[in-house]
């Protein structure tokens, strides 16, 4: 039973010492960056009244 305890332990350490998020291994070059491109928005057309909303329609059947 020591000896598996032993190999979880080792095993464990392994995993932590292989996990380091505060190490990069690879940090990019600054000029290699670049920005994300937003997407165009279309124009919305605000001179025009939207449609009334049909108030005599019977509601569906569930």
């Amino acid at each position: 039973m020591k000896k598996v305890i032993l190999a979880l332990a080792i095993v464990s350490v392994s995993f932590a010492a292989c996990n380091n998020g505060d190490e990069a291994a690879e940090t990019p070059a600054v000029d290699t960056m670049v920005a994300p491109v937003e997407a165009p928005v279309a124009p919305v057309d605000t001179t025009t009244a939207a449609p009334a909303a049909d108030t005599t329609a019977t509601p569906a059947a569930h």
